[in-house]
């Protein structure tokens, strides 16, 4: 008989490898939100949408938000830290690949396993929208014939420009997987799959990614739903992925010369950051209507206790890449005549993290050989992308006067970038060095202050910006061999940064090499940098494995924890591709599957 089919308003329902029999075939009241109520409309077709927004956003909450174990690190970080620019500093057994690689090895871990299912929900409802919009009877609540056709494509290219996103993560973590362009119901149901290799599921990308930006405007009144800039800046990724270097360059082109969006030069937005650094400043104000418009995607949020609107859904990114600095046995003593805690108003924690950005858990340090880059051509103390700020280089205390002041042991900041033997030590199980520095990107205090020691960030998050942009249209103009192009491009974004301009004998002698090092230093706890490590690894049929590719010899050379020969990153058989789950190997009992290679 046919199952049916339910889904909740904020998230889609089934993956490609599993449910539970019994919840499946449970016959709700026709109250419920079923698809067969809500995609008859422009109105219910919005509020999916809506539902794939909110699973976008997965990527900066915890990775256990997508149902699978516990996971206490931001979802990002999975697909950004353990190369050459991060490594896990507070870690559990899911995290350990991710400052000693060769753990990758285990492919039952819920790290992969949860990523995998949440995509493929994304995936599944996209697919849902775009099938069910084919159907007869639909109104699409225009006035006219043009109108409805317009909503029509609207909602249609949204839901293909979120299929495309999930398929670039999956292909990017996974390599070869199912392609599933098909809602998945009752009846066609499988356990069969293939795995279809990358070449054809980038087809179906660029053909979802064109129609997303075709039909949607470059810019929207709000940066806070899809647009057609975004559709635009990942079909120019994936050209670039695909060797299709022409193609890069004309899409991206648009975006990078055009007036809708430009890097925010001056200080600005609601708190400017002093001293004034507009580097930051866009990370504390990223909305259009409030100045920004660097800012191509960010996600709306707001503080549940203080206020009714935004989307309260527990952002972690902060807790997970700022450290733990309240654990360190020197920074510890800093606040203790701080008025609130003397009077037992607040806890100690509350009041050091209410002075210091808001707290952080320290699941991921910021790799000695990133903050190292930031030094070229001696720029350390110019830059103003690793200057106070936008980095934690002091601790704040509030003295027994009630004033904020800088926290010294012995004449001198107790954070330290000196490597311990603990962090060498390539049998430990854990690093937790509390007093490393770490962006303050995602600071965010919180405005109850007896929620002061709390986790979530609730501020306005940024997602994707146009310096990412301007440095993917660099590295078109580069491969193009149009290096005085290239130069203008990331020197746009050194410029901003306050940093020295680099030269036609710069980019010669560094390469791609030195792309991806300003990638790093603007980019650092935004990119997914493993993402771009293994896109360029693979370029021309290479191998992400090998031992002498973009990946593993700039892990090596860059980070000092994850990068050690004895935890694998001078080894071949070390993977860097992620495991397919082996709960969907055991289930798709109608085919054999072989992992990826390595496993």
């Amino acid at each position: 008989m046919k199952k049916s089919i339910y889904i909740l308003f904020l998230c889609s329902l089934i993956c490609i490898w599993g449910c539970d029999e019994d919840a499946f075939l449970k016959e709700e009241p026709r109250d419920a939100i079923y698809a067969e109520n809500l995609l008859v409309d422009y109105t219910g077709f919005q509020s999916m949408v809506t539902a794939l927004h909110g699973l976008m956003r997965n990527e900066y909450r915890r990775a256990d938000a997508n149902n699978v174990g516990s996971i206490p690190v931001v979802q990002h970080a999975v697909f950004a830290a353990g190369a050459d620019n991060a490594w896990a500093n507070n870690a559990s057994q899911e995290l350990k690949f991710l400052y000693k690689p060769s753990e990758i090895r285990k492919t039952d871990l819920a790290a992969f396993e949860g990523t995998f299912l949440w995509l493929y929900k994304i995936i599944n409802t996209a697919n849902m929208i775009i099938s069910r919009a084919e159907y007869t009877g639909v109104n699409w609540e225009g006035t006219t014939e043009t109108e409805n056709q317009t909503n029509k494509d609207d909602v249609v290219a949204r839901a293909r420009f979120f299929r495309a996103w999930a398929y670039r993560h999956l292909t990017y973590a996974y390599g070869a997987i199912p392609l599933s362009t098909e809602e998945i119901s009752g009846l066609n149901y499988r356990t069969d799959w293939e795995r279809n290799p990358v070449s054809d599921i980038r087809e179906v990308m660029e053909d979802d990614l064109t129609f997303a930006m075709d039909k949607l405007p470059l810019r929207e009144s709000n940066n806070n739903v899809i647009s057609g800039a975004m559709a635009r800046h990942y079909l120019g990724e994936l050209y670039l992925a695909t060797d299709k270097v022409d193609d890069a360059i004309n899409v991206l082109r648009p975006l990078v010369e055009g007036n809708d969006y430009t890097l925010m030069t001056s200080s600005f937005g609601k708190t400017p950051a002093t001293p004034a650094c507009p580097f930051i400043d866009v990370f504390t104000t990223p909305a259009f209507k409030d100045g920004n418009k660097e800012v191509l995607f960010y996600f709306l949020n707001a503080e549940p206790t203080v206020s009714a609107y935004g989307a309260p859904s527990d952002v972690y990114i902060k807790s997970s890449w700022k450290n733990y600095y309240v654990n360190d046995a020197v920074i510890k003593k800093s606040n203790l005549s701080a008025p609130e805690l003397t009077s037992g108003t607040l806890t100690y924690p509350q009041v050091f993290w209410l002075n210091n950005g808001g707290k952080g858990a320290g699941r991921v340090a910021v790799s000695l050989g990133a903050i190292r880059l930031y030094n070229y051509k001696n720029m350390g103390k110019q830059d103003m992308r690793i200057n106070e700020p936008a980095f934690v280089w002091k601790i704040y205390e509030k003295n027994a006067s009630g004033n904020i002041v800088e926290f010294l042991n012995n004449g001198v900041t107790p954070i330290d970038t000196t490597l311990t033997s603990v962090m060498l030590d390539d049998n430990r199980t854990t690093i937790q060095n509390y007093k490393w520095p770490s962006t303050r990107k995602w600071d965010y205090v919180q405005q109850v202050p007896t929620s002061g020691e709390v986790d979530q960030t609730y501020a306005d998050v940024v997602y994707l910006r146009l310096s990412d942009t301007y440095l993917l249209y660099a590295e078109a103009q580069y491969k193009k061999n149009n290096p005085d192009e290239s130069i203008k491009w990331i020197n746009k974004v050194r410029d901003r940064a306050n940093a020295v301009a680099i030269t036609t004998a710069d980019l010669s002698v560094g390469g791609l090499d030195l792309i991806l090092d300003e990638r790093s230093r603007e980019l650092l706890a935004e990119e997914e940098r493993r993402h771009t490590l293994i896109r360029v690894s693979q370029e021309k049929g290479g191998d992400e494995r090998a031992v002498d590719n973009y990946f593993k010899r700039r892990s090596r050379q860059h980070n000092e924890v994850a990068g050690r020969d004895a935890r694998g990153m001078n080894t071949y058989d070390v993977p860097v591709l992620f495991p397919l789950p082996q709960v969907f190997i055991d289930s798709n009992t109608g085919r054999a599957l072989e992992n990826n290679p390595g496993y």
